[in-house]
């Protein structure tokens, strides 16, 4: 596999982003011929960091790794790659819904206090 090994500045085991570990899952679930350099441009994220996400993901056992023609290689999600992926979905949801619940609330209460300045828009 051609994935580097991780220096001792790189997040460790569990301490991965979630959204860049959704977006890497749901990459390789799409497209198992995905390269480490598409990976790193659509992630927004170097280069070296996918190489590290893709090692961490295969030794956690979230995908697997195939050698396909000389110096490609094939991502496959795993039972548990699938598992974690669905997880991280329903994670990031919540997280979304929360964040425009508490929003809408905000503008809400802003408007509210607006009006009882007799501010009106």
């Amino acid at each position: 596999m051609a994935v580097a090994s991780e220096s001792k500045g790189n997040k460790r085991d569990g301490n991965d982003d979630p959204e860049i570990l959704l977006g890497l899952l749901s990459a390789i679930e799409q497209d198992s011929r995905v390269t480490q350099r598409s990976l790193s441009r659509d992630l927004g994220i170097a280069l070296g960091l996918a190489n590290a996400y893709l090692k961490r993901c295969a030794t956690k056992g979230l995908i697997k790794v195939s050698q396909v023609p000389l110096n490609r290689y094939a991502y496959y999600l795993t039972p548990k790659g699938f598992s974690e992926k669905s997880r991280l979905t329903a994670e990031y949801l919540t997280v979304s819904f929360n964040f425009f619940r508490d929003a809408r609330a905000q503008c809400s209460s802003l408007f509210d206090h607006a009006a009882r300045l007799g501010i009106r828009l």
